[in-house]
């Protein structure tokens, strides 16, 4: 869908030059194509193009003297190298209307599942005219596995000697005194 969209330039932008039109990527740059600016009982030029909404385009004012000239009030601008000119740049927006059906779309698409909350221990009493009792929620049994227990080890004071394995042999105190 096709928005018109008025740009304008103000009196001082316009340097003593007659004439000025509007060429932007909307018309491929193409003075051809462009629109002309008219001239208004202000001193501003206006010009009116039919832009497609949703787009961004990039856009300058060339004037009859030969002078490039930037719109005052863009919403943005963007540096082109190899000409080290900054175009202005304007975004269209959608329509409300497009912009609901987008996202009527979306939700569409969205897999969401609604889950209804069990009332029934409010029903019985709101039936009575009383407030609602809300239950506390049961507690799940849980089983507990218990980890099997571990055997105590027992020290081995065993000396391995070749195959054979000798048991230790208690030494008994014994005080010396030198």
């Amino acid at each position: 869908m096709t928005k018109n969209i008025t740009f304008s330039l103000p009196a001082e932008a316009v340097e003593g030059a007659s004439e000025a039109i509007l060429l932007g990527d909307f018309n491929n740059w193409n003075p051809k194509k462009a629109p002309k600016l008219e001239k208004q009982a202000d001193g501003t030029y206006k010009a009116v193009a039919q832009l497609e909404e949703g787009k961004t385009y990039h856009y300058r004012f060339l004037l009859d003297n030969g002078k490039w000239v930037n719109d005052y009030h863009a919403q943005n601008y963007e540096y082109v190298p190899g000409l080290y000119v900054d175009n202005c740049v304007i975004t269209i927006p959608q329509a409300a209307e497009e912009n609901k059906k987008a996202q009527n779309t979306a939700s569409e698409t969205t897999n969401t599942k609604v889950v209804k909350a069990d009332d029934s221990a409010t029903d019985k009493s709101s039936e009575k005219g009383e407030s609602p009792k809300t239950k506390a929620p049961k507690k799940a049994k849980t089983e507990k596995a218990e980890a099997p227990k571990a055997k105590k080890a027992k020290p081995v004071n065993a000396k391995v000697v070749g195959d054979n394995t000798e048991k230790p042999v208690k030494k008994a105190a014994s005080k010396e005194k030198k």
